[in-house]
């Protein structure tokens, strides 16, 4: 058993979502408890994130800095997993996942030392066909953590499948740095002028925001026929404007061109000091996933206070967004669902506004300061102090 104050949060990457957890959990730690981040690589393919933000004087590690995650070897990763955890002996680890070769060594490393170690997870019932022996698999895994900290209702539902107790679950694992957002945004919205030389912003112009990797769960061939259908009911309509890259570009740029679907925006991916600004003068928030464990552009467009339109297969869906009250949830498979949530979140300035001040409303509650409340509450005595009932918590 280790004897140590030191906690470890492992990730596979280290992006501004992770910067700002940390740095929470350090605030919110009890005295002479110490936060440790470790990331596997310097980047994730498809996230071409750049880990900005204060890290409040948190320690970070990054295993191997200039690799990509994906292209690592799994013995070598479990390897330098292993050897990290030895070098700072944690009495506390929060694992990201059960399914990859970081989160399995630094499982079998936490059983090894009797290590308490907290789940972090956004899997839900509906990610994918599941398979009886993997699921048999998973239980095993799962029976293995003390506690989790997952993302919202529908992760609770499948981590209690897999036959966790319901009290040692915990939510509030998706947040984003609400209020740099927030204050971010209305800078701009003050001060416009040094982004309108950004591709396809000019604030006099209402626009669909979307924030996308361009790959097929991401369903955006479906949403663009959507939005041309809405054009055509509505030649005098919102244009769209589209943040990412992925492998699928060429195709939508390609469906765009070929169907003269009017005002459609390719803007590329943007870091943080450019997002903001299409998150600022944008009308309305699309994202129209099939499949999306949780969905972090949702929180990042709520705390800029926009309204939503989200697919109902979103993880984000089922707590952040109340059809009506700060968006519309649609069914990303009926191109007519896609066009009337459109049609919704542009047809009325009023309705709109008050969905816009919803969206902030709701999202206060999903901050990375609950994310370290609960986090902690996962952990429990004696690293933290109390451990409150899960379902107390908000």
């Amino acid at each position: 058993m280790v004897e140590s104050k030191k906690v470890v949060l492992q990730w596979p990457s280290f992006g501004p979502y992770h910067t700002a957890r940390l740095r929470a959990c350090q605030a919110l730690a009890s005295e002479g408890v110490e936060v440790v981040g470790i990331a596997v690589a310097g980047q994730v393919q498809g996230r071409p994130w750049s880990a900005d933000g204060d890290l409040g004087g948190v320690k970070v590690e990054t295993l191997f800095p200039d690799a990509m995650y994906h292209e690592l070897p799994a013995p070598r990763v479990n390897d330098a997993m292993k050897h990290a955890l030895d070098q700072l002996q944690p009495c506390t680890v929060g694992v990201s996942g059960y399914g990859m070769a970081d989160s399995r060594a630094a499982l079998q490393w936490c059983c090894r030392n009797e290590v308490t170690r907290v789940l972090m997870t956004e899997s839900k019932e509906d990610d994918a066909p599941r398979v009886w022996w993997k699921e048999f698999i998973k239980r095993r895994l799962v029976s293995r953590f003390n506690s989790a900290l997952c993302g919202g209702s529908p992760h609770r539902a499948y981590l209690e499948q897999l036959g966790m107790k319901p009290e040692l679950i915990f939510d509030r694992y998706d947040v984003v740095d609400n209020e740099r957002f927030w204050q971010a945004a209305q800078a701009a919205r003050q001060n416009p002028e040094p982004f309108l030389g950004l591709p396809g912003l000019d604030e006099s112009k209402a626009y669909f925001l979307v924030s996308s990797r361009f790959i097929d769960r991401k369903n955006l061939p479906r949403l663009l026929s959507a939005y041309h259908s809405y054009r055509q009911t509505n030649p005098e309509g919102w244009r769209m404007i589209i943040l990412g890259t992925g492998p699928d570009e060429d195709e939508l740029r390609k469906q765009v061109a070929e169907a003269s679907i009017p005002e459609v925006v390719f803007a590329g991916f943007q870091q943080f000091d450019q997002l903001i600004a299409y998150y600022a003068f944008a009308g309305a928030f699309i994202h129209p996933a099939l499949q999306e464990q949780w969905g972090l552009v949702v929180n990042e467009a709520m705390a800029c206070g926009l309204p939503i339109g989200v697919s109902k297969t979103v993880g984000a869906a089922y707590d952040l967004v109340e059809d009506g009250v700060n968006g519309f949830k649609f069914d990303p498979n009926e191109m007519s669902s896609i066009e009337g949530a459109l049609t919704r979140l542009a047809a009325d300035p009023d309705h709109r506004e008050r969905m816009a001040n919803s969206s902030r409303e709701i999202i206060q509650s999903w901050t990375p300061e609950h994310f370290a409340k609960h986090f902690w509450a996962a952990v429990g005595p004696p690293v933290a102090e109390v451990r409150v009932a899960s379902s107390s918590l908000s």
